[in-house]
């Protein structure tokens, strides 16, 4: 059962809020209409008819006569010091809208303009002085010239028709900056003094007695519209009671469901639709069970209408709904999981509360302006009436300062803990700081505004700032939900850390919804960001090429396209087509590389046709960079041109073992610029293309794996050097990675005064297995020499004996040249 006490307890603060400024509303809402249809309107306002009567134009009319009578319009308003700001406004939308009826205008008679002048010089020239040329081609070239003539005439007269439009809305904007400016500096009644309190509530009993008048006159009702809002009432009351029941107990209920679920909920996909549905209900119930309140108090449903009419809600229900769905999205007192700033729980309820305060003053300053609009107050009487509102919002304001310092001095306490990539960024900290010491200044700077006189200066600073915070909270709300859908959709664990390029994304697309918003927050008005989106309409002149948003979005567009299908191809080739053809790794290498360049390059011409950008223009400008890039990019060009050399010619591939100056290895990576070589230790080396085009390179394996190694062995004159040339070349033979054509030779290289100086020769089928050829040999040699006690003499010292009395060693050459081989490999 329904109970009345039961219920008005169970509300909320944003429930009371919204209940009692309806019920507050209630009357305003009967009794106002029949009240603003009884004040005579002022000049101001029969200035504004009389203008809009005389600035609109007729559908029937030509361009021309609707652009004469708004520029005429114009300047009586400008003119006259009493124009109405609102007036001053219309006239301005009036302007960008003709001034963007011209921008087609202009595109549509440039682009005839520029066929008709492109069939007159598809023609030769004209012949010089003196020489003739056929009569019908003469009568052909001043018909074409004619009719590029006709074309420029509406051309010119659109532009100049531009230009006057833009002179207009130029000093349209210089005269309402001025009215600001004055406005914002003017000082007025101070609320401080008791003479302006008498003022302001003798005026404020005035219209306690018009509003009481007014309803008394729509309340008074015959015997029949009494009998009908009789069988109404229930009705309504119906509907009353229906929409309170929604705010209070559906809300409430649905609230606690989901906050339940969420804290037992633990996938990423579960906590990001919990998350949504939290955030649906704090906004759709509130706002269902408000519109049914403010239908149930339509006249007309009170005087027998069969349906319920939908109202849009008033600002100060909005406000009030929004304040609700912040306090409990950022500060979330209740579940401290799912907090959006770093506040224990006590900073959290005290914040919550802080948004709920600031809030109703918001939400009290709109329903004063929304149901007030009608009455003239005096300016002592709109002095005394917002300066309590105001005292009430600066201290908000100075507390939430407060409580931004305190999540400053958090995160910073949380991020020593973490590693430096997971730290909060230094850009949001200074950000943080900055909107700490704006919230500060102006909760203090607006109430002494306000009571040194200066009211317009502290609205305009007061209620801004309260919805910039309202903004911003809004945003890191909409990001933490988009971050979970995110993360659910990628199956994400949440105490995973935010890496890539999502949550940038995230933050610019935020930042671009939100820069209009926050603008128009601040006092610009919907015709300066018409104004913005004509400019990037219209774009500008940029080296003699037209350029604006559309086309800048054109060629971006069609050019991702492009890169996706030159990327998907090159996919293609690596997993398909190249495995089954002969080619070795460097050439699939280079085959992919070369698609991908040609791709590039047909995407970048592609997108620049699409977007009609003039070639000849950027010929002109690639002309003038060309001189630049001779000068100072000379390197870069030759780098360039190299690898594209290095690619086609392919005289070093990738897997190639090569050397170049002090540096030995394999080939690994081969781009426009430069060249990646892995050492032998693992090491990278970077080298410019133009070093391998130009200087001296050894390439070890170009032609094919198979290679040549050389191992020295010395022996004594005791020794049979025929046998010892027999045993080499046995050694030679046997080992696994030799290859029989050509056959390894031994080579008695040198007679020395000690020793006779031998050479084996061995070609490697893998020349990559250099190393460990020459070592297996070299202990191979050194095994046989022991075993057929055959005497070496190594440089400065001998090697001990072996049983026998024969000595047997590795030759000191052999060694040395093995140390060395492995020192270069």
């Amino acid at each position: 059962m329904f109970r009345w006490p039961d219920t008005i307890g169970r509300l909320g603060f944003t429930g009371r809020i919204i209940v009692g400024a309806v019920l507050l509303a209630a009357l305003v809402w009967l009794a106002g209409p029949a009240f603003v249809q009884t004040i005579t309107p002022s000049a101001s306002e029969e200035t504004a008819a009389g203008a809009e009567s005389e600035t609109t134009p007729t559908a029937e009319g030509n361009f021309d006569a609707r652009l004469g009578n708004v520029a005429a319009a114009a300047r009586v308003l400008l003119a006259s010091p009493d124009a109405d700001s609102q007036s001053v406004e219309q006239l301005r939308e009036e302007l960008l809208a003709l001034r963007g009826e011209v921008s087609e205008t202009i595109r549509r008679a440039q682009s005839v303009y520029d066929q008709a002048n492109g069939r007159l010089k598809a023609l030769e020239p004209a012949p010089a002085d003196g020489a003739e040329e056929p009569p019908e081609l003469a009568q052909h070239r001043e018909t074409l010239a004619a009719a590029a003539a006709q074309a420029q005439v509406p051309l010119l007269r659109a532009q100049e028709a531009a230009s006057e439009i833009d002179t207009l809305v130029t000093q349209i904007d210089e005269e309402v900056w001025r009215r600001l400016s004055v406005e914002l500096r003017a000082m007025g009644p101070s609320p401080l003094f008791p003479r302006n309190w008498g003022e302001a509530l003798e005026e404020f009993g005035q219209i306690q007695h018009e509003l009481r008048r007014s309803a008394e006159a729509a309340l008074t009702w015959d015997s029949d519209t009494a009998s009908t809002v009789t069988r109404t009432v229930p009705r309504s009351l119906a509907v009353i009671v229906f929409g309170i029941a929604i705010i209070v107990s559906l809300r409430s209920r649905l609230t606690n469901w989901t906050e339940r679920s969420l804290k037992r909920a633990r996938g990423a996909r579960m906590i990001a639709w919990l998350v949504a549905l939290r955030n649906i209900i704090r906004l759709l119930v509130p706002a269902v069970g408000a519109v049914l309140l403010f239908a149930a108090l339509d006249p007309e449903l009170l005087l027998g209408s069969d349906s319920i009419r939908i109202y849009n809600l008033p600002r100060f229900v909005l406000v009030g709904i929004g304040a609700g769905w912040l306090a409990s999205s950022v500060f979330a007192p209740r579940l401290p999981a799912f907090r959006l700033v770093h506040l224990d729980n006590a900073g959290a309820r005290r914040g919550a509360r802080l948004i709920y305060l600031l809030g109703g003053v918001l939400g009290w300053h709109y329903l004063v302006i929304d149901s007030l609009s009608g009455w003239q107050l005096s300016p002592a009487a709109n002095s005394v009436l917002h300066f309590p509102v105001t005292l009430i919002g600066g201290w908000g304001l100075w507390r939430i300062s407060g409580l931004l310092a305190e999540i400053q001095a958090n995160i910073k306490l949380r991020d020593e803990a973490l590693p430096p990539e997971e730290r909060t960024s230094a850009l949001t900290l200074r950000l943080v700081s900055f909107l700490e010491r704006a919230v500060w200044l102006i909760g203090i700077g607006a109430p002494a505004l306000a009571a040194t006189g200066f009211f317009a200066a502290s609205q305009a600073t007061l209620y801004p700032m309260i919805l910039t915070l309202g903004l911003v909270g809004a945003a890191i709300v909409l990001f933490d939900l988009m971050s979970k859908t995110l993360r659910g959709f990628l199956s994400l664990p949440d105490t995973a850390p935010d890496r890539g390029l999502g949550p940038v994304i995230l933050v610019a697309l935020l930042l671009i919804v939100a820069a209009p918003l926050l603008a128009l927050t601040w006092g610009a008005r919907p015709s300066d960001l018409a104004s913005v989106w004509l400019w990037l309409r219209e774009g500008g002149t940029l080296g003699g090429v037209h350029l604006s948003l559309g086309i800048v979005l054109t060629f971006t567009a069609v050019f991702l396209i492009g890169v996706a299908i030159t990327r998907a191809t090159q996919s293609v080739l690596v997993s398909s087509v190249l495995p089954r053809t002969r080619l070795d790794v460097g050439g699939k290498t280079a085959l992919t590389s070369g698609i991908g360049y040609l791709g590039y390059a047909v995407a970048t011409l592609v997108a620049i046709s699409a977007t009609g950008l003039d070639l000849s223009s950027i010929a002109i400008v690639a002309g003038a960079l060309s001189v630049g890039i001779g000068f100072g990019l000379q390197t870069i060009v030759s780098n360039f041109v190299s690898g594209i050399i290095l690619l086609v010619e392919r005289p070093v591939k990738e897997g190639d073992w090569i050397e170049v100056g002090t540096f030995a290895g394999y080939v690994r990576r081969i781009s426009v610029r430069a060249t990646q070589i892995e050492t032998f230790d693992r090491a990278s080396v970077i080298l410019p293309n133009s070093d391998l085009i130009s200087g001296t390179v050894l390439n070890r394996t170009h032609t094919g794996m198979v290679g040549r190694i050389e191992v020295p062995v010395s022996v004594t004159y005791d020794a049979d050097a025929e046998a010892v040339a027999a045993m080499l070349l046995e050694i030679a033979e046997d080992h696994p990675l030799g290859v029989r054509d050509p056959a390894p030779v031994v080579l008695l290289m040198n007679l020395g005064p000690d020793t006779m100086d031998f050479e084996i020769r061995v070609w490697l089928r893998d020349v990559n297995f250099a190393l460990t050829a020459r070592s297996d040999i070299n202990f191979a040699v050194v095994d046989r020499l022991r075993r057929e006690n055959i005497r070496v003499r190594p440089y400065g010292r001998e090697f001990p004996q072996a049983e026998g009395g024969a000595v047997a060693a590795s030759s000191n050459a052999a060694i040395s040249s093995a140390a060395t081989s492995n020192v270069e490999a």
